[in-house]
């Protein structure tokens, strides 16, 4: 594309002065052929230049990139971030630099505040933007957001730190560029489950960032991000003791993500079943910012799993109602807390008090946000079960199964069967979620479908399932399973039957 010096030149549109201040977009790409053309046509007809370094693509990017008129630079990938963008920086000629990665897009409500920014003089700050992760792409359902620096002057004292979860910082100073407040919204594909595990980013972020620590041992952020890295990459004993050492590097320097740090340190309390430390790491958060709503999130689990149940859902509710109104005060904010997971937490506490009408209540408030998400329809249609609306609960279990199609909704849905149902419908269900089961309960669900068969006085039907459970894998495997269930439903012709 044409190059543009940074000080600007006239060009409609521009500000009140008709001064425009070109905006070079820099990107670092690698293999992104499937991502970079939509990044690309977002932001078309807003920046000015297009700067791409790419570190070693084999596939269509490059061609891509080129159809967009881009200017391309290629280099060796060294696992720095912080190099491989700063090589961007340096191809940039605007006056505003805006930062991207290939799996965001510019959200289609901002171009116009973005192309505003090209009438306004840099001034020595940078630009927040919110960054929108996004964990349903086609439905574009947001997980969390965080408030991130990606717009800047173009000034070479101004350069990223830090080789992974790098930041732009001006030359001799250890924070962040100081910046100034925006509209402007980007939406990030990039933590979908799909593509994390496509890309191996769980384990490429782990790697680097405990090199990063080897390196730097007392350094808060470095530590933050390797816990969350190895929380992502399900390395959770090591995720607890990073954050425990963010929590006490941080105690006397409090940093912006020690706040984040607490929360997700609480969340982790919990799954050790440590609820009263998990109290404690809420607590200290909340103290710290009272308008966070992961804080009053801990807080509230934390507390329901102590059995404080009022007290949680004051807490929880504390949670929508700060989320409800989200500010850029919080480095990082996950929205379906106040979407509906605060309100599911708070429907589990009535359920532990056998309320499961106003349980119901909660849900339902939930799925009026989230009417396809598969925890809230499996939960309501417990409440229905309790209730003994047997109708409401038996399409509750089936969509959940019908639309996951997945081991867990499988299981819920045949035991919902199995407990209300006639050895057919049972046999039935049991017939439609063999596809998805595992060895193990294939076996034990057909083995059940025999016993619930022989109490029918059924004898050839279940002879003919249980010769379907030893043909599943080792015999010795099917005959435990037998032997087991025997005991356990009181028939011990499961046995006989079986041979």
């Amino acid at each position: 594309m044409t190059r543009r010096a940074p000080s600007g030149r006239r060009n409609s549109p521009g500000g009140a002065s008709g001064v425009v201040y070109p905006i070079s977009l820099c990107m670092i790409v690698r293999n992104e052929e499937n991502f970079l053309r939509d990044a690309l046509t977002s932001v078309q007809g807003v920046v000015d230049e297009i700067c791409i370094v790419d570190t070693g693509s084999t596939d269509g990017t490059v061609a891509v990139a080129e159809s967009f008129g881009a200017r391309i630079n290629y280099i060796s990938w060294r696992d720095d971030f912080a190099g491989a963008r700063n090589t961007a920086l340096a191809m940039a000629t605007g006056a505003w630099i805006l930062v991207l990665d290939a799996d965001e897009r510019l959200a289609p409500g901002s171009r116009d505040a973005l192309r505003s920014l090209r009438g306004e003089k840099p001034d020595g700050l940078g630009r927040w933007i919110r960054c929108r992760n996004l964990k349903d792409g086609p439905r574009e359902i947001v997980a969390s957001t965080n408030a991130i620096v990606r717009i800047f002057p173009n000034d070479p004292a101004v350069r990223y730190r830090g080789t992974l979860h790098e930041f732009v910082a001006r030359e001799g100073e250890e924070r962040s560029l100081a910046a100034t407040m925006t509209p402007i919204e980007i939406l990030h594909y990039g933590y979908l489950p799909q593509l994390m595990s496509e890309r191996s980013k769980s384990e490429r972020n782990l790697r680097m960032s405990r090199t990063a620590v080897e390196a730097a041992p007392d350094d808060p952020a470095l530590v933050y991000n390797y816990a969350m890295s190895a929380l992502l990459a399900g390395e959770r004993d090591t995720a607890r003791v990073q954050l425990e050492r963010v929590v006490a590097l941080t105690r006397n320097t409090p940093r912006g993500f020690r706040p984040m740090a607490l929360t997700t340190l609480a969340g982790v309390y919990l799954d050790d079943g440590r609820p009263a430390d998990a109290l404690a790491a809420a607590d200290e958060c909340i103290a710290i910012v009272k308008t966070l709503p992961d804080g009053h999130f801990a807080r509230g689990r934390a507390l329901a799993a102590l059995a404080r149940h009022e007290e949680a859902r004051a807490s929880l509710r504390e949670a929508i109602a700060t989320g409800a109104n989200p500010t850029f005060e919080h480095f990082v904010v996950e929205d379906e807390i106040a979407t509906w997971k605060a309100h599911n937490e708070i429907g589990g506490t009535f359920v532990s008090e056998g309320r499961h009408a106003e349980a119901q209540q909660w849900l339902e408030l939930a799925l009026q946000a989230r009417p396809s998400e598969g925890t809230l329809i499996l939960n309501r249609a417990r409440c229905c079960e309790a209730q003994g609306d047997l109708a409401g609960a038996r399409a509750g279990f089936r969509a959940v199964f019908d639309n996951a199609r997945d081991e867990t909704g499988a299981i819920e849905y045949v035991n919902f069967v199995f407990r209300h149902d006639s050895p057919d419908e049972v046999l039935n269900a049991v017939e439609v979620a063999l596809p998805v089961l595992g060895d193990d309960y294939r076996r034990a669900f057909l083995a059940s479908a025999a016993a619930g068969m022989l109490r029918a006085q059924r004898r050839a039907e279940a002879a003919a399932l249980l010769r379907r459970v030893l043909a599943i894998g080792d015999p010795l495997a099917g005959r435990g399973v037998i032997r087991a269930l025997a005991e356990h439903y009181g028939e011990p012709d499961l046995m006989t039957i079986a041979g």
